[in-house]
């Protein structure tokens, strides 16, 4: 049904983009003009922050981060200078009716044309048992929304292998590493093979970095947008670049996304 309603529409009407950024804070204004030249160079249909660090979230903020186009958006405060989540999107390419949040968790639903989607917006914590705590309330809330297009995303402070971290006191926790792909096992989402870089987060040193930062998404939306691509982009002031979930507008078509190389 999905498929056909992308068909009748074609791709242009209903492409689908989605930028995820861990900002590491917006209560500066030249953190805000940074976020504000990403979103309008990719125009994007929806944005998702984390690590906002501001407790409170008016239209001004989301005016200065988003442009003078039509907005609608959600938040989530930070606990003193720590956290915070903000979800915004663009009013004339989707119609959002509910938002709703839990502990590191800011989620909206809407609508594409036709088509209902649920985007996931995540700051996962670093503490193990905090993490494990997630996964678990996480699983059965994302497979409630199988009948839906769901996009997870964000900073999930969570690795699958060795092979996504590097450097001087990176170590694998592998228990963690365990409880991250059981949780991406268990809702049946497809993780996107990462392209432009390696890595989405780099500490100052130069030498640190890993790969906790990452879209995953249901069947149904791939179903929905064939072909889709997460692309990470040039770090800015922050310590994890921005990344962008996009349709890979050359290949466009039926062939599955596991297929997909980069």
């Amino acid at each position: 049904m999905i498929g056909a309603v992308v068909e009748e529409w074609g791709w242009r009407v209903v492409s689908m983009k989605v930028i995820s950024y861990n900002a590491r804070g917006l209560g500066g204004a030249e953190k805000r003009v940074e976020v504000r030249r990403l979103v309008q160079e990719k125009n994007p249909n929806v944005l998702c922050i984390q690590e906002s660090k501001l407790g409170f979230v008016d239209d001004n903020v989301i005016k200065a981060i988003w442009g003078d186009t039509l907005f609608g958006y959600s938040f989530q405060s930070s606990v003193g200078a720590s956290g915070g989540m903000i979800t915004a999107w663009n009013n004339s390419m989707l119609d959002v009716w509910s938002s709703t949040s839990f502990d590191h968790v800011l989620v909206i639903t809407g609508r594409v044309i036709l088509i209902i989607i649920v985007i996931i917006n995540v700051y996962g914590p670093c503490d193990s048992s905090a993490k494990r705590i997630l996964w678990e309330r996480l699983t059965p809330y994302v497979l409630s929304k199988a009948e839906f297009c769901v996009c997870i995303c964000g900073d999930f402070n969570s690795i699958r292998s060795a092979e996504e971290r590097k450097g001087r006191g990176l170590l694998l926790r592998q228990m963690e590493a365990d409880m991250f792909n059981t949780f991406i096992t268990d809702t049946l989402l497809i993780d996107l093979p990462l392209c432009g870089r390696l890595f989405t987060w780099y500490r100052g040193d130069g030498i640190s970095m890993s790969r906790i930062n990452r879209f995953l998404l249901s069947e149904k939306w791939c179903e929905a947008w064939p072909n889709c691509i997460q692309v990470a982009h040039q770090r800015g002031m922050s310590d994890h670049v921005p990344f962008v979930l996009l349709v890979d507008e050359d290949n466009w078509g039926p062939r599955p996304l596991r297929m997909l190389k980069c």
